[in-house]
């Protein structure tokens, strides 16, 4: 079967500018830390699961979801800890699409969309072509898209967190329940790394079993009449509004106007003039090493960090 690995731009991006030391810089005083973890994960992704089909999403501009609910991620606060480390990021984010251009990788973002909704998107697209599709994301909101054809992978963070790949008999050996319900939970539950507030007062045990007795969130609140004890039934009617909320805001969009085609997706020969200019532009020797042999072993440089 045809496969297609599609990376989240700025989950990606993040774990490299953080796995490798910010005094990676070239000889003339580039910063290169996100750039060379970036690149260097999609080349080793690429050879574990050798895809026909590469695809990256962005996003540009405030989420829709924002206007939805105004503290969405309001968390998040690392650029406003981190200023000088966010500037560097942000250079480093044109550096990479520098580079995904010249391997002709298509970048996809679309304004107000995140890149979540750009991958839901893109696997509803492809649905039709008979494409299996792996999701690259430490964000666990990928698992609301596995389904038969679409599996997401979890990139290892040394040295606690292994990689993984979320089949949907994964998803529900690790939850209880099948992806169709992970935005429902998510809905009972909240998520503090998005700052979706779910029902004051519910974790993550009871959520579960809600989810495993009810099946649904609106299916809970047809039957709130029939929920005990009394002091959960009083969370669930208090928390309605904030429920369903959440549940719009944990949901990712799979209608976003994607223009790409297959064609365009298309993996090329990486070993081009283009490319080899870019890797030399940036000193990065190593990665020239892995263009030149498929069976080019993992150097210490690549194995850092990201676990990949």
């Amino acid at each position: 079967m045809r496969r297609m690995v599609v990376f989240d731009f700025y989950n990606l991006l993040h774990r490299s500018y953080h796995a490798f030391p910010r005094e990676m810089k070239t000889s003339t005083g580039v910063q290169t830390n996100a750039v060379y973890g970036f690149i260097s994960s999609v080349l080793n992704i690429i050879k574990e699961f050798n895809p026909q089909y590469v695809i990256v999403a962005g996003e540009s501009g405030p989420s829709f979801r924002k206007e939805q609910f105004e503290d969405y991620k309001a968390t998040r606060t690392w650029r406003k800890d981190h200023p000088d480390e966010a500037k560097e990021l942000d250079a480093q984010a044109e550096l990479v699409k520098e580079i995904l251009s010249a391997m002709e990788i298509p970048l996809i973002d679309i304004p107000t969309y995140e890149a979540d909704d750009v991958i839901g998107s893109v696997t509803k697209k492809f649905a039709k072509d008979n494409v299996e599709m792996l999701l690259i994301s430490n964000d666990m909101d990928m698992l609301q898209l596995v389904n038969g054809f679409v599996k997401a992978f979890r990139p290892a963070r040394p040295p606690f967190v292994k990689k993984k790949i979320y089949t949907k008999e994964e998803v529900v050996k690790s939850f209880g329940f099948g992806p169709d319900k992970i935005v429902d939970y998510k809905s009972l539950r909240g998520d503090p790394s998005d700052n979706i507030p779910g029902v004051k007062g519910i974790g993550e045990k009871t959520a579960k079993k809600l989810i495993h007795e009810f099946g649904s969130l609106e299916n809970i609140y047809k039957n709130i009449d029939a929920i005990t004890p009394p002091a959960l039934k009083k969370k669930l009617t208090e928390g309605k509004e904030s429920a369903f909320l959440s549940k719009e805001l944990s949901t990712i969009k799979i209608d976003v106007p994607v223009e790409t085609s297959l064609k365009d997706a298309e993996i090329k020969d990486f070993r081009n003039e283009n490319v080899l200019s870019a890797f030399n532009k940036y000193e990065f020797k190593s990665l020239l090493e892995k263009l030149s042999s498929d069976k080019t072993p993992p150097t210490h440089e690549n194995q850092m960090g990201l676990g990949l």
